[in-house]
């Protein structure tokens, strides 16, 4: 009885939660609304016109460029944010205005355009706008919207900087090193700043700095995520806009020079009386510093251009270390560590009657952290022992390479054992081979020696047929002949 009584408050709590989800959720979900308006169409020579983005119960966060106007050229671009109290609700409005000039009288077209905000594409149909003379009259608004006085904006100082940066500036032909593209803002900066354009420039930046004859693990970054980093002592917030690492296929000198690298930067109004108009957008250039990355040869070695680079160790797994022969068990041999994985081929075995090896499953696993590509590639055979014995696997599996932390060739090489026990499987190999009918009438045929000269009924037999085939040939061309005498004869 209880726990029908439960079951029922825990189904009405169910169906109450339901229902708040319903009514709350959609509310909470579908709050922030965007628009995008223009001012006054018709306006004097000395007048500005505006296109406005507005996110009214939300954060302005991201905003694609405003269109262009034929014959108009874009001016300043203002931010504005205003906080209401209405019946105890809080409404919250940010706005970004974009203002236009016109340097003579004339009608001009605003086409029909499409503005992403914040991710969701908004769309306005345009508008003409009519340029007359300069205008003398005074909007009564103008002084709440900020445009009568003039106002005046001071630059706050920022504390940030722009820098392209590598781990290694002397690696091997093979050897991975990384080039970082970062914007470091430092955590006591008092000025705004905001990314401009940023897709943009990364392409074009992107031609300037790749290495070519190289291939490249890209860490994918879409959008840059602040880190706290300490430069000197000092507490920076790191926003990493490209990362990758690079091996190069060959020696090469590579030169990066100085980049430059453009943040949108606020000024601030120290004497308007408008809620508007309180910082005005900025275009500054920041500079990284040059850099240079020498890629060098390997040391001489026999197997120099074959043998991949990297800081690798081994690990394997065996089911059993003891076996019969004719047992199969499962080998993985797995190289594990820093480098272009991508390159590793399995491992060459030498060819034996000891073992059967059967081609190994192969996997492979990235991970990318801390500047670098780490990962495992496994080799996971079947091996059929066919010989008793000690085998020290290692005289079957090792794998050279080039070890970067050792500056140096170095050798991956089993550590493992195998004893096997039971008959040699050669025997059984040659018993279970198909020798053919040949050696399946051994049994049928007599054993007896019978002399070299003695006459047998099988060379009667073999003789006959010769002479009859004999007989048959040579009468078949004596009736060709006879035939084609006749018809000589005819034709005479």
């Amino acid at each position: 009885m209880n726990r029908l009584i439960i079951n029922k408050l825990t189904f009405k709590v169910f169906c109450f939660l339901v229902f708040m989800m319903g009514v709350v959720v959609p509310k909470i979900a579908f709050c922030q609304e965007i628009t995008v308006q223009v001012g006054t169409t018709t306006i004097g020579l000395n007048e500005d016109f505006e296109v406005t983005v507005t996110v009214k119960d939300g954060e302005l966060k991201k905003y694609s460029k405003f269109p262009k106007i034929n014959g108009m050229d874009k001016a300043e671009i203002y931010t504005s944010q205003s906080i209401n109290f209405v019946n105890g609700q809080v409404s919250k409005t940010q706005a970004v205005t974009q203002r236009y000039r016109a340097s003579r009288q004339g009608t001009y077209f605003l086409r029909p355009f499409t503005m992403t905000v914040n991710g969701e594409q908004v769309r306005h149909a345009g508008a003409s706008i009519d340029v007359k003379g300069k205008s003398t009259t005074t909007n009564p608004f103008d002084s709440f919207w900020g445009r009568t006085e003039n106002t005046e904006y001071i630059s706050v100082q920022d504390d940030a900087f722009f820098a392209i940066t590598t781990n290694k500036q002397n690696p091997y032909i093979g050897e991975g090193f990384t080039i970082t593209m970062s914007f470091y803002v430092a955590v006591s900066n008092r000025a705004t700043l905001n990314f401009y354009e940023l897709g943009e420039q990364k392409a074009d930046i992107l031609k300037q700095i790749r290495p070519k004859n190289a291939l490249e693990e890209n860490f994918n970054i879409i959008q840059p995520v602040p880190e706290m980093v300490k430069i000197n002592g000092k507490d920076y917030r790191q926003y990493k806009v490209y990362q990758a690492v690079f091996y190069s296929l060959s020696p090469q000198q590579i030169s990066i020079p100085a980049i430059p690298f453009k943040m949108v930067k606020y000024d601030v109004a120290v004497n308007s009386q408008s809620i508007f108009n309180q910082m005005k957008e900025n275009i500054k250039t920041y500079y990284s510093e040059p850099v240079s990355i020498t890629v060098k040869e390997l040391p001489p070695h026999p197997l120099k251009d074959q043998v991949p680079v990297g800081n690798y160790i081994l690990k394997e797994q065996i089911a059993s270390k003891n076996l019969e022969t004719g047992q199969s068990v499962q080998y993985q041999f797995r190289i594990e560590g820093e480098g272009n994985l991508s390159v590793i081929e399995k491992p060459q075995i030498p060819k034996t009657g000891n073992f059967d090896f059967y081609e190994p499953t192969i996997s492979e696993m990235l991970r990318r952290n801390n500047n670098a590509v780490y990962g495992t590639k496994d080799f996971n055979y079947y091996i059929i022992p066919n010989e008793p014995g000690l085998y020290p696997m290692k005289d079957y599996f090792s794998y050279i390479f080039f070890n970067t932390k050792k500056d140096d060739y170095d050798t991956l090489a089993s550590q493992i054992t195998l004893s096997v026990t039971g008959e040699s499987r050669k025997n059984a190999s040659i018993r279970s081979a198909d020798l053919g009918s040949f050696y399946d009438r051994i049994n049928e045929e007599s054993n007896s020696l019978r002399s070299k000269n003695e006459i047998t009924w099988e060379k009667y037999g073999i003789n006959g047929i010769a002479v009859l085939f004999a007989l048959v040939l040579g009468l078949s061309i004596l009736i060709g002949k006879k035939v084609r005498q006749r018809d000589l004869d005819k034709e005479e």
